[in-house]
């Protein structure tokens, strides 16, 4: 019986032992550190002894290619770093066709976005999360300006010149530039592993503003008004003075839509410009003025714009008629009232070319031919007979009589013009009614 005590009492020493370690070990540990899905554990470091513990990320966490199953959470920081940071230095390069230029994404402003890291490793931890990059937008800017500025082209717009009257046109030359937003956008999407070793440099095209198909538009390719007036050479002051202004208009060149100004183009008339005293109308009487000759210019002119088919927006005509137009067909111009302008109604550039010949004055209009021509029709409505008018001059010899001017019937004429398209159709447009005062025939008499 001695010895069956003895052996129920070691049985129980044993019993409460083993209940004290249960409780000392396993019973005191809080129920809230227990393992859950979801939420960072803590287990027991391997290589601490008296059962010390620290907070470690679960098992299956995992941050692109880096696996951070069971590191301590403090030195999950430097690990993420160390492994970004081998990565962000690793050479890159930019390719653009055949151009290849070598950086580094830490060189073009590329970094990890720590706090973002984390910050999703505590939101989900024991999944694959990716990193998150940042960019450091001057840092990219600067270095990649410098490094692509040879991928950019300038644009160049297309232009033209006229040589020997015919336009020379300088093609467009689209721009390209780097979108250098766009492609750190690009790297920024993408987890630091995935950021490819070759990157594709975007480049977009910019198109020209004014194009070469614009101008082949503009383009004039004929003569599609020609007038020519005759003068006489002996007037030399008036011959010279028709000259300049000829010379003033041309090479001129309208544009679509631009009204042209005689006036304008040609300036004052005085003798600081170059014009010299020679005979104008004044009062229905030619009398000596600076500037004459200039009419017979802006009347040549006047038809061959008619002729062009080109739209006349201000246009006086003289007082009495002259002789180098037909009547109905002249345009008067004194600087700076009395104006000749005509507007470039068509799609394309009118240009001017003036010639100016002994005794012979020709206008010619260019610009995009048409299936239309162009006649102009008159019809005189009424007419009244000059006077003649007899004035003493005690220079000539008594009895002797010099005409000084010849007369000239005062005139009512209606003008048209006609224009025929390619089918044969005529639309006939009248272009003024005139009405010209009779000038008298002036004799001068010896006294």
């Amino acid at each position: 019986m001695k010895h069956i005590g003895q052996t129920w009492r070691l049985t129980l020493y044993k019993a409460l032992v083993f209940l004290f370690l249960t409780l000392l070990i396993g019973g005191c540990t809080p129920t809230s550190h227990i393992n859950k899905p979801n939420t960072l554990s803590t287990q027991t470091a391997e290589n601490q002894g008296s059962g010390a513990t620290s907070e470690v990320i679960p098992k299956g966490t995992k941050v692109d290619d880096l696996d951070l199953s069971g590191t301590p959470v403090p030195e999950a920081r430097i690990r993420i770093q160390e492994w970004a940071k081998d990565k962000l230095e690793e050479m890159r390069v930019l390719l653009y066709n055949e151009i290849e230029i070598s950086m580094t994404l830490k060189d073009i402003g590329v970094d990890l976005d720590t706090e973002k890291t984390i910050e999703g490793i505590q939101r989900t931890p024991g999944t694959a999360l990716p990193s998150v990059l940042k960019i450091d937008s001057v840092k990219a800017s600067q270095a990649l300006k410098e490094k692509l500025q040879k991928l950019n082209r300038p644009v160049k717009d297309a232009s033209y010149k006229i040589d020997n009257d015919k336009v020379v046109i300088v093609p467009s030359e689209s721009g390209r530039t780097v979108v250098i937003e766009q492609m750190m956008s690009d790297i920024q999407k993408v987890p630091l592993s995935e950021v490819p070793k070759r990157i594709g440099i975007p480049v977009v095209e910019v198109p020209a503003s004014v194009t070469t198909e614009s101008i082949e538009h503009l383009s004039f390719d004929s003569v599609i008004g020609e007038f020519t007036t005759k003068f006489a050479v002996e007037e030399k002051n008036r011959s010279e003075n028709l000259t300049t202004a000829a010379k003033g208009l041309d090479h001129k060149v309208i544009r679509p839509g631009e009204t042209f100004s005689f006036n304008n183009t040609v300036g004052p008339r005085e003798p600081g410009t170059g014009y010299k005293e020679a005979y104008v109308i004044v009062n229905g009487e030619y009398v000596p003025g600076t500037g004459g000759g200039v009419c017979q210019v802006s009347s040549t002119l006047y038809n061959a714009v008619l002729l062009s088919n080109l739209g006349v927006v201000e246009r006086v005509p003289h007082a009495v008629t002259v002789s180098y137009v037909p009547t109905g067909q002249d345009a008067t111009v004194n600087y700076p009232n009395i104006d000749f302008k005509f507007k470039n109604d068509t799609a394309s550039l009118v240009y001017l070319r003036s010639e100016v010949k002994p005794g012979v004055l020709t206008f010619r209009i260019w610009g995009k031919k048409t299936d239309k021509s162009v006649r102009i029709e008159r019809q005189v409505e009424k007419e009244t007979p000059y006077k003649t008018e007899k004035r003493l001059d005690p220079k000539l010899p008594t009895g002797q009589i010099v005409q000084k001017q010849a007369g000239s019937k005062g005139l009512v004429v209606n003008t048209w013009k006609v224009v025929r398209d390619g089918s044969g159709k005529e639309t006939k447009q009248l272009l003024s009614r005139d009405s010209y005062a009779p000038a008298n025939r002036i004799l001068s008499v010896g006294s």
